[in-house]
């Protein structure tokens, strides 16, 4: 049975999970369609910075707790074994929401506002090296790699640089549209 939206839900929804070229798509896409849930009733009233604000404030909070979450269920859905993994690690916590200026969506009187995480949303997935990660790479929609250690959120074990290419790194940049009210 398919679900379909009434006309009262599509008024009330504000924040807007983009598609198409600027859709994200795979776990990341879920982590995205889940935060702007939490966020839909986010209105822009001509004010960026107090929006910007206010998106932020509830990320801060919402990223640790259950974008951490959601990461690791996905990833277990597709891995299955806990022990193959080493480590699961994302940039959730220390990523901030700006105003996207790349792609010049904003306008000065403009009803909406684009909005983008600062760099790319990353995810690392370290597999034990009795695994074969290039197995999963597909199937998570990620690359076979050798992660980058950064500032990142610890979901699952501690990042162990041991495990060099037997990583897989889930990237891609994520954008929201908040609609004025």
């Amino acid at each position: 049975m398919k679900h379909i939206k009434l006309y009262e839900n599509f008024i009330a929804e504000k924040a807007y999970q983009l598609t198409g070229i600027y859709g994200a798509k795979g776990i990341i896409g879920k982590v995205l369609f889940a935060f702007k849930k939490e966020v839909e009733k986010i209105k822009y009233e001509g004010d960026a910075d107090a929006t910007l604000a206010e998106l932020n404030e509830i990320w801060s909070y919402w990223a640790d707790r259950d974008g951490s979450k959601i990461i690791e269920q996905e990833v277990m859905k597709v891995v299955k074994d806990k022990e193959a993994i080493v480590y699961i690690t994302a940039t959730l916590s220390n990523s901030q929401w700006i105003a996207d200026v790349v792609n010049r969506l904003n306008t000065p009187t403009g009803t909406e506002l684009f909005v983008s995480l600062k760099s790319d949303f990353v995810i690392n997935i370290g597999f034990a090296d009795d695994v074969d990660a290039s197995k999963f790479d597909r199937k998570l929609g990620g690359m076979t790699n050798t992660a980058l250690f950064v500032s990142a959120t610890t979901i699952v074990g501690d990042q162990d640089k041991q495990v060099g290419y037997n990583n897989i790194e889930i990237r891609n940049s994520v954008f929201l549209s908040i609609d004025a009210k």
